[in-house]
């Protein structure tokens, strides 16, 4: 944050361009992270697409409530932002556990036997195959990739969830309303830019993995999962006590 920190802010354009690279910083947290591995997929394209998506989401609620607080009083609590945090907690775990159920639907199992005196080892195999003369899934066919709902359904969630300290900063800071909302939409610009770039960085060593060797896919796939599922526990531990009195 040193370069953040050294940025002049004293004028319009300072503070504008910070906005800017404050979404860009934004868009690589760790939660962020944790969600768009979920959406991984073997296309590159599609999957950068599927992050700048989530910023444009993202974007989109942070306008809507940015709005509503600078030019129409909207007060946002304490307790409402940990709401929108408890919220990002739980649509993480579902993300996670969307990751397995996955898995599943593709028959993956693992197999632990030996051969005469050896030791036992471990053997991780699709039944899909199989299958295939008997039932047809979407994945049998390449189709065309529609537009990434899914993507924009997280982006919102993210971009409510993170919007209080960035409306705060631009409201007590900004010289007009008009400052404000400019600020909070060069993050928005920011935070789509960033999250299609930390997409592509995903792309790299997901697509270095040979899609023949079955334990190392499910063995990236299962730690996307924990990773989003323990993510999401971990917010809402310690968001619920504030949001909802829990924990």
């Amino acid at each position: 944050m040193g370069f953040l920190e050294s940025l002049e802010i004293t004028s319009s354009g300072g503070f504008l361009l910070l906005g800017f690279f404050v979404g860009m910083i934004h868009a690589f947290e760790s939660d962020h992270l944790a969600a768009i591995s979920t959406l991984a997929t073997d296309n590159k394209k599609q999957l950068v697409l599927r992050g700048a998506v989530w910023g444009l989401g993202h974007t989109t609620t942070l306008l809507i409530l940015s709005t509503a607080v600078v030019l129409f009083s909207f007060v946002l609590t304490e307790a409402g932002a940990a709401a929108l945090e408890f919220a990002v907690g739980i649509m993480l775990v579902i993300l996670g556990a969307d990751v397995l159920r996955r898995m599943r639907k593709q028959k993956l199992h693992v197999h632990v036997h030996s051969h005469g005196d050896h030791t036992p080892h471990i053997h991780i195999h699709s039944h899909e195959a199989e299958a295939a003369t008997h039932t047809h899934t979407a994945d049998d066919h390449a189709h065309p990739a529609g537009f990434p709902l899914k993507a924009l359904s997280i982006g919102l969630v993210h971009g409510a969830a993170g919007s209080a300290a960035i409306i705060v900063l631009a409201a007590a800071s900004a010289g007009s309303a008009y400052v404000a909302l400019g600020y909070v939409a060069l993050v928005g610009i920011g935070s789509v830019l960033g999250m299609a770039l930390l997409s592509a960085v995903i792309s790299l060593p997901l697509g270095m993995v040979p899609k023949n060797i079955k334990w190392l896919n499910v063995t990236a796939r299962l730690a996307i999962a924990a990773v989003a599922i323990a993510f999401g526990a971990t917010i809402m531990l310690e968001t619920g006590a504030q949001a909802w009195g829990l924990f």
